[in-house]
Order: C-alpha cells, then sequence, then structure tokens
C-alpha cells in the first residue's frame, strides 16, 4: 500500500498562504473598532454630582455613593466636576438598596463569606437642553469574611463606577 499524503503543490501553498494572510490583515482593519471615547454629546464638559440620598438602613452610604460617583466621573469621563450653577449635566442618584447575605458555607452550613449588593438609582439631567438625559438602576456587589466596611466600600465603588460606564455609552 503506498503512502497516501495530501501534497499541496508549492504554487497553491503560497496562495492559500497569502489569501490567509489578506484575510487577517483585513480583518484586523475593518473589525469592529473599540473606543474608550464617551458617547456624550459633545457639549457636555462639566458635570455635577449632587448629594445623594439613602433610601436604606445603612447609615452612611450617602456619602459614600456621592464620593465614589464624584471620583468615578473624575477619573474615568473626561468631564470636569463642577458646582451645579455651570454644570452641563448634573446627576441625582438614590443608594436605593443594600443586602448582606450569606454567599459561601462550609459543609456544615456555616456561613464563611458574606455578599454585599449596593443599587443605585440615578437622573441625568441635560442642563443645556433641561431634559432627563439618561435615567435607571446599577448595582454591583463584593464579598467578605471579615471586613464588612472594605466590603461595602468595594461595593459602592464597583457601582459607581458601573454607573458613570452606563451614563458615558448611554445605555
Amino acid at each position: 500500500m503506498k503512502n497516501s499524503k495530501l501534497q499541496i503543490p508549492i504554487s497553491k501553498y503560497r496562495f492559500l498562504l497569502v489569501l490567509g494572510t489578506w484575510f487577517l490583515v483585513l480583518g484586523i482593519i475593518s473589525c469592529c473598532g473599540y473606543s474608550t471615547r464617551s458617547l456624550l454629546p459633545d457639549y457636555f464638559q462639566k458635570v455635577h454630582v449632587k448629594l445623594f440620598e439613602n433610601r436604606t438602613l445603612k447609615p452612611g452610604l450617602d456619602e459614600l455613593a456621592t464620593n465614589a460617583v464624584t471620583d468615578a466621573f473624575r477619573s474615568g469621563s473626561g468631564l470636569h466636576i463642577t458646582d451645579e450653577s455651570s454644570a452641563d449635566i448634573i446627576i441625582e442618584g438614590k443608594v436605593a438598596g443594600y443586602s448582606k447575605n450569606p454567599h459561601t458555607y462550609t459543609s456544615d452550613q456555616t456561613v464563611t463569606e458574606y455578599k454585599i449588593t449596593i443599587k443605585y438609582s440615578i437622573r441625568c439631567i441635560d442642563r443645556i437642553k433641561n431634559e432627563v438625559f439618561w435615567e435607571g438602576t446599577v448595582s454591583d456587589w463584593a464579598t467578605f469574611s471579615t471586613d464588612e466596611e472594605r466590603a461595602t466600600d468595594e461595593a459602592v465603588k464597583k457601582t459607581a463606577d458601573k454607573l458613570v460606564d452606563a451614563i458615558l455609552t448611554n445605555w
């Protein structure tokens, strides 16, 4: 029995190599683009974050959330933080939810880790057009074994980051 290997002539091999390379380059060039640029209207230059309301039983979340959202805008939006009277967009928010639930158990059903969930309810007001630009809720969570305060801070920050991303992409 003869050894029947598939043999491709060199000219076809080169053709396939060139064709494959061409498709790869074309794919890279025409690929869907990704930009970190905001999808906000160009006239949004300055933002003001009003003090959040705390609609939960956990004290201090109003200030934590306001500071976290302000920091998230400062570091990830390209917008300048300003006072309410000179802002192009105003963020009004509420800490609408706080929960602490068991997350991880041992085999004898002892809780070893808890999950903190934070939920914001937000309204973004376009002061130029005098209308609501975006309205919605966002939430995120963090876990802890021993340091509930650190987990609360982390959940507040993660929710703030998610909020700013939602506003910037207007989804």
